[in-house]
């Protein structure tokens, strides 16, 4: 675990995603006073499938978190994960594509799926997981 970003960025990535039912959705959006909790994964990764399944069964233990799943991929795969999971069934939960502008992938250095930043309410990064764990690790650390 790593507990700030490669260059010491502390705050949220810049995002701007199209989301599953088509919508954009960019970081300005965020709920302001409300802890966040970026995912990024690819839909064919199998750590990050287990990772999901893994999450989801504690989803109502991250009610009161904004999460916003990320994933570079063509928005039809997004679109396949996310019904697969009934992600976007929870209010809480965004999921969609930064197709290929790789601004959060880069602005994390992000080498490996899933990668986890979590923000506090006042949107301070707190930590961020990545690197070698298992996806029951990762979360598990949620």
């Amino acid at each position: 675990m790593q507990l700030l970003a490669q260059g010491g960025n502390s705050s949220i990535a810049p995002f701007k995603i199209r989301l599953t039912n088509g919508a954009g959705y960019t970081y300005q959006q965020l709920a302001k006073n409300k802890p966040v909790i970026l995912v990024y994964f690819s839909p064919t990764c199998d750590h990050c499938k287990v990772f999901t399944e893994k999450m989801m069964k504690r989803v109502n233990d991250l009610k009161n978190d904004q999460l916003v799943m990320i994933s570079y991929e063509d928005i039809k795969a997004v679109k396949a994960f996310d019904d697969k999971y009934k992600l976007s069934s929870h209010q809480n939960i965004k999921v969609g594509s930064e197709g290929y502008t790789f601004i959060v992938q880069k602005y994390y250095n992000i080498q490996h799926f899933p990668f986890v930043a979590e923000y506090d309410k006042t949107g301070q990064l707190k930590k961020i997981i990545k690197g070698n764990l298992e996806p029951e690790e990762i979360a598990a650390q949620l």
